[in-house]
């Protein structure tokens, strides 16, 4: 079973780890409309890492853990964050191979965030959490609704 420290840590791992993924895949995007949406994505991960600190921070959590600094030093070192395959998958620009990647980045946060909603008994950290997770799954249903336009013609492509 996963420990409340290691689920914060993996929660932490995964935003910091998206919001560089989204960031690479917004460089090599070829559609404005793509480009933005993973913008928006990237800032929305890397918020939640920043709320996720302060939430673990302190009480309730009190995990004897500096969240501020694992995070410093994610973002600082972000190129190990996206691991090589992934990179050379964005780097590609074969869309579809990018929006598979991102969508298992969605799940794995989403689920992170499940895991973390049980590891803790305050009902703020697990509402928190839940609405997290929730969040994450409206991202996933956003590179859903992309994936499903990609075989459609531009003026038939649904607004992103």
């Amino acid at each position: 079973m996963t420990t409340a420290l290691e689920a914060v840590k993996k929660a932490l791992y995964n935003e910091v780890r998206s919001q560089a993924f989204y960031r690479l895949a917004a460089d090599r995007a070829e559609r404005d409309d793509t480009r933005v949406l993973f913008l928006e994505l990237g800032d929305l991960e890397g918020d939640h890492a920043r709320e996720l600190v302060r939430h673990i921070s302190g009480p309730p959590l009190n995990l004897e853990f500096d969240a501020d600094a694992y995070v410093s030093k994610l973002e600082h070192d972000v190129a190990a964050t996206v691991p090589p395959e992934d990179a050379q998958t964005v780097k590609s620009g074969d869309l579809k191979a990018v929006l598979k990647l991102a969508k298992r980045l969605e799940v794995e946060s989403r689920d992170g965030y499940r895991a973390l909603a049980r590891h803790t008994e305050e009902p703020k950290v697990r509402a928190f959490c839940e609405e997290l997770s929730r969040l994450e799954e409206g991202h996933l249903d956003e590179i859903r609704k992309l994936e499903l336009s990609l075989d459609m013609a531009e003026e038939a492509r649904p607004a992103l």
